[in-house]
């Protein structure tokens, strides 16, 4: 069913909820951006090596530790050295993509051609490393990032651009056609967008079925995509975990689909227990923050309620083990700024901004967590599946 405005019910939805909800932090204010800066995370990261050059790994390496303490310009200054002295070096082009995407999220205002400099550097590593599948994911996914803008502003190239993104998963998918999350990519594409943008449901369903004869639970996320927005998707996860079993994947969509229901108890019980069953869950601390401050547009009467749960929960993803990477800590940092902000404690919020500033000049202002394929070193690189299309 499409919108008002030409967008999929889902896509008009989610850009209302984001455009309503504080989405950029800017520092005495919030901008109104785009809801295409919403990261949720639906699996477990996979791991991968990177066959690095040996000339240029040190170089490399040491402008991700840069980066990663907060010296971002330092870093993207000795990247471009490394490129002078040897144009052709893959991993230093998909090290610079990282820190331009990095400096891009912690701009105070949105700058499509900043984003253009990250795909640049992405193209650049992907030519000269044609058979890395990393580059080639990094690669995709910033061209459905680049997509998702123009859907957002309703531009004309939107077919364009989604046509891009799909041959771009599907050269991941040559790469290795066992990226389950490249296949979760392009159903969300072909399921959500009308055909005007590149949908195609019936490709949607081809892919699925292709995936569950792969994967139990990346089949069932797969299926999950086709039902329709109306369905009891509590009850759908249910029945999974009697055929797959109780584990933590399972625990956060049942978490999600509570939510999504507005059933706070059970939401935060299951994202709990996820977070419980396997640490690296701990990212659901922060759609449970995000979540309380989307429920104060709905329940303002609770505004206060909300908002001390959301910094518990933040507290919570800070205080947790193993400690967290100081760009996701300055980040944690903005959000209680923002919560501050939002309950009109003006002096606690620029303090707190202040904290994450220092930490890292370049923190992440968008309300949506970022992606860890940004932070992990250059040679543990973490494919992430994040959908665009839902709120947490």
């Amino acid at each position: 069913m499409k919108s008002r405005i030409g967008l999929p019910k889902r896509i008009e939805t989610i850009n209302n909820i984001q455009l309503n909800s504080c989405e950029w932090i800017c520092c005495s204010k919030v901008n109104l951006l785009l809801s295409c800066l919403l990261i949720i995370v639906l699996f477990p990261p996979r791991m991968y090596g990177i066959d690095v050059a040996k000339g240029s790994e040190r170089g490399v390496f040491e402008a991700y530790e840069l980066r990663i303490n907060g010296e971002t310009e330092k870093a993207e200054a000795l990247l471009d050295e490394i490129l002078k002295e040897d144009s052709t070096d893959a991993l230093a082009y998909f090290e610079l993509a990282r820190t331009k995407h990095h400096e891009f999220l912690g701009g105070t205002q949105f700058s499509a051609e900043e984003w253009k400099e990250v795909m640049h550097a992405l193209q650049k590593a992907v030519r000269y490393a044609p058979d890395n599948e990393i580059f080639a994911f990094y690669y995709a996914y910033s061209c459905f990032f680049n997509a998702f803008i123009s859907m957002m502003r309703q531009q004309p190239d939107v077919g364009e651009k989604v046509t891009l993104t799909c041959d771009a998963f599907k050269n991941v998918l040559k790469l290795n056609p066992d990226c389950h999350e490249a296949q979760l990519y392009m159903i969300d594409i072909f399921n959500y967008l009308p055909a005007e943008m590149g949908g195609d449901k019936e490709k949607a369903g081809i892919i699925a079925a292709e995936l569950n004869t792969r994967d139990e639970l990346y089949g069932a996320m797969a299926d999950a995509r086709l039902l329709p927005e109306n369905s009891d998707f509590v009850m759908y996860w249910q029945n999974i975990e009697k055929e797959a079993g109780h584990n933590a994947q399972l625990m956060e969509e049942l978490g999600r689909a509570y939510l999504l229901k507005s059933d706070t108890e059970n939401g935060t019980k299951y994202f709990q227990d996820a977070i419980r069953a396997d640490i690296t869950r701990r990212y659901l601390y922060m759609h449970l923050v995000r979540y309380h401050i989307l429920s104060i547009q709905q329940d303002p009467d609770a505004k206060a309620a909300h908002l001390g749960k959301a910094i518990e929960l933040t507290n919570s993803y800070m205080q947790s083990t193993p400690e967290i990477l100081a760009p996701l800590k300055a980040y944690a940092y903005g959000i209680l700024s923002l919560i501050k902000m939002i309950g009109g404690e003006e002096s606690s919020s620029n303090e707190y901004r202040e904290m994450a500033t220092a930490l890292d000049p370049y923190y992440s202002k968008a309300m949506g967590m970022p992606s860890s394929m940004l932070y992990c070193p250059p040679d543990e690189v973490k494919i992430q599946y994040s959908s665009f299309f839902m709120p947490f």
